[in-house]
């Protein structure tokens, strides 16, 4: 998800205090509502901090599973192959194999 801030004088120091990754998890999570003139409110609501904490936890359970994982891509785009890397000595150089 890519999002420009607005950096005019009154924003700034609001939004310079917000993380990138708290906008991105109010986008995925929270609530949006229309304001007017193209603008959209959008909050983290009960329901959608219940989902994101079930949400966590379930990734938290995966961890380890997750530092072994790879995909490759294309461009960014397509999703081309998901699987496992073998062999945790060389994890660090980038030259595992892999098994799919």
């Amino acid at each position: 998800m890519d999002f420009h801030l607005l950096q005019q004088s009154n924003l700034s120091q609001h939004i310079s205090s917000v993380e990138h990754l708290q906008v991105e998890l109010l986008m995925l999570y929270g609530k949006s509502c229309d304001i007017g003139e193209g603008k959209h409110y959008t909050s983290l609501t009960r329901r959608g901090f219940k989902r994101l904490m079930k949400d966590i936890c379930h990734i938290q359970h995966h961890l380890k599973a997750l530092r072994s994982a790879y995909l490759i891509d294309s461009a960014g785009e397509t999703l081309l192959s998901v699987g496992r890397k073998v062999g945790s000595a060389s994890s660090d150089r980038g030259d595992e194999r892999a098994s799919h």
